[in-house]
């Protein structure tokens, strides 16, 4: 409806509005209710619904199954751009990550040229786009993936009638491989990629190309657990296959991994193990339940947390940062346990023992028993510093002892003597029984002594030790730390350097 006759039809309705009154009600009055909802109803819509129908006589001759420039012989262009809405699940036991994107395609179809008034034209119909021809892209490291379907098909097509230009965008979930290096885990930076190709076109007839300006965009405040986005690239990833050459698109993601996680849960844990082993340093030497206990104890607790650790990764055949830190802190406890055994060896550590012939410390003289007959010999032991007869009984051989030998003894002073309480008496040669008055007290005898001076020095060497290990053990720990984090967060980290083509 051109301008023109709609202002006439206002015309119309406006005189028959103003002789109503004075008309009988004939089917004439129907004519201006008619009128009235003509010019009720929103020009644009018949329009918009011409576009559509002239749309729909041009598909009438539309073969989905030709590119676009199929019949010019030339090779159809498809730019892609993405928008990043969310990166999760990054494992690394499973080696892949999940992203969710809008996924935009762009290319000119001159056979969808037509006139249309309104301009471009906003399509979600999924029977339209089955009709239409689509680049057949594929993500050559997918694992999985599905369109979002919730309420509607997540997608639109936007066509300009003029010139055929197509915007193809959908939502995809995608789970992608992610081949990751962990040899600084987990203080490491990975590189993971999503790579698109065209599965039946090759270059010929179809290219892939990065749109210029913004291909890959990112979400305003983007979060993802245990990892940092650092950087994004693109370039172009053609690969020439036996069956020819295929057009290839490849998007990087730099992701370096969040540290706090593995330091609360991994290394400070770890190094409060450590320094608990060390307490078995301070403990008495005769501490042997105790140093035990705490050896064995952190050992385990250490080995537990290297096994935790282990399970959340993969079993790759190279050494990580991770093993690394877990096998040294493993050592020193390990160590402590060590130092604790040669301790407790060299504080028990005894000579070897020879035989003593029991015999009395005095000049030849027999022993006996103002109750008995009997003849004893007595060995004279030292408790506390109070000599204790002990003993033995022997029968009489003439006036001396069978086998006694004077070289047996150990002779004092002849001034202490034997209490009378004991009740003990010598024989004289002449046989005469006379209270004995002790010209020689029996002590200790020479091995005796010799073993209580060894057991000392030894003690004192298993304290030096301790004492020694006391400086060692945390020296040693602290040079190790020099030496690690440095190397893993300084001169070993994965860093990553852009194709030449990459933008």
């Amino acid at each position: 409806m051109t301008p023109v006759s709609r202002h006439l039809v206002l015309a119309a309705v406006t005189v028959l509005t103003m002789c109503q009154p004075r008309i009988a009600a004939t089917p004439s009055t129907n004519l201006v209710a008619v009128l009235k909802n003509a010019t009720a109803v929103d020009p644009h819509a018949v329009q918009v619904a011409t576009g559509f129908e002239r749309l729909d006589r041009v598909m009438e001759n539309y073969d989905n199954r030709l590119y676009p420039t199929y019949d010019e012989h030339e090779v159809t262009i498809v730019t892609v751009s993405f928008h990043i809405l969310s990166v999760s699940s990054i494992g690394a036991e499973t080696m892949d990550y999940t992203i969710d994107i809008y996924l935009r395609q762009e290319w000119r179809d001159e056979r969808l040229r037509h006139y249309n008034e309104r301009g471009e034209l906003y399509i979600n119909d999924q029977t339209f786009r089955d009709r239409l021809w689509k680049p057949d892209l594929f993500f050559t490291n997918l694992k999985k993936g599905h369109f979002q379907d919730i309420t509607v098909p997540n997608f639109y097509l936007r066509i300009k009638p003029k010139t055929g230009d197509i915007i193809y965008s959908s939502r995809l979930s995608l789970t992608l491989s992610c081949s990751m290096q962990l040899y600084s885990y987990p203080m490491d930076i990975q590189n993971c990629s999503m790579d698109m190709e065209s599965y039946t076109f090759t270059t010929e007839q179809l290219k892939f190309a990065w749109k210029s300006e913004k291909a890959i965009q990112l979400i305003d405040n983007l979060v993802m657990p245990q990892f940092n986005l650092d950087d994004t690239y693109s370039y172009d990833c053609t690969s020439n296959l036996s069956t020819g050459e295929f057009p290839c698109l490849r998007a990087v993601f730099i992701l370096r991994r969040q540290f706090g996680y593995h330091l609360i849960q991994s290394y400070l844990p770890t190094v409060l193990i450590v320094f608990m082993s060390w307490v078995s340093f301070w403990l008495d030497v005769d501490a042997i339940p105790a140093r035990v206990t705490l050896g064995v104890t952190t050992l385990l607790t250490m080995t537990t947390l290297a096994g935790g650790v282990r399970v959340s990764l993969p079993p790759v055949s190279y050494i990580k940062a991770i093993d690394v830190w877990m096998g040294t802190c493993t050592i020193f406890v390990f160590g402590a346990l060590l130092e604790f055994t040669m301790t407790n060896y060299l504080s028990r550590k005894r000579p070897p023992q020879r035989a003593i012939k029991p015999g009395f410390c005095g000049l030849g003289a027999k022993m006996r028993h103002q109750d008995n007959d009997k003849l004893t010999t007595t060995q004279m032991i030292f408790t506390d510093g109070n000599a204790l007869p002990v003993p033995k009984t022997y029968k009489t051989i003439g006036s001396r002892l069978a086998g006694e030998t004077v070289s047996d003894c150990v002779w004092r002073d002849n001034s202490q003597h034997i209490p009378d309480s004991m009740g003990w008496q010598s024989e004289n040669s002449d046989g005469c029984e006379t209270d004995y008055a002790a010209s020689a007290l029996p002590v200790m005898t020479t091995e005796e002594q010799t073993q209580k001076m060894m057991d000392e020095k030894h003690k004192k060497k298993a304290k030096v030790l301790d004492d020694r290990c006391r400086i060692i053990f945390p020296l040693s720990f602290f040079i190790f730390n020099i030496i690690y984090w440095p190397s893993y967060l300084v001169f070993l980290v994965e860093d990553y350097t852009k194709p030449p083509q990459a933008s």
